[in-house]
């Protein structure tokens, strides 16, 4: 998983990659990238290196064990899905996990999002 601010800047701690990475703030959407999540409501294309298609129903993320506020989920690019969340508003600062759960199926662990208002 990665993810980014919604002006496409990483989010990440400013150490990670000084001067392009900042941490996202409680209550801040932001977009998250990652690949695996199944069939969409548009049928892949084989061969194409185009590809759309909503989830449905929306995974469930949870950053820091708090459920997150998924207002997309979908496919965008060959195997590529993006997934605009709003981070939790109770979440306080440092690194959080995050996870997410679709169709029963657990993303991996390990997985943080940096947060800092």
């Amino acid at each position: 998983m990665i993810a980014t601010h919604l002006n496409g800047s990483l989010v990440g701690p400013p150490t990670l990659y000084p001067g392009a990475s900042t941490p996202a703030q409680p209550g801040e959407e932001v977009v998250i990238y990652a690949n695996g999540f199944g069939p969409t409501s548009v049928q892949v294309i084989s061969g194409s290196i185009t590809q759309s298609g909503a989830l449905s129903p929306l995974p469930v993320i949870q950053m820091g064990g708090v459920n997150a506020t998924v207002l997309f989920a979908g496919l965008v690019a060959p195997g590529e899905f993006q997934f605009n969340v709003t981070i939790p508003a109770s979440l306080g600062n440092g690194d959080q996990t995050i996870a997410a759960t679709y169709g029963g199926v657990l993303t991996q662990s390990g997985t943080m999002v940096t947060i800092h208002n």
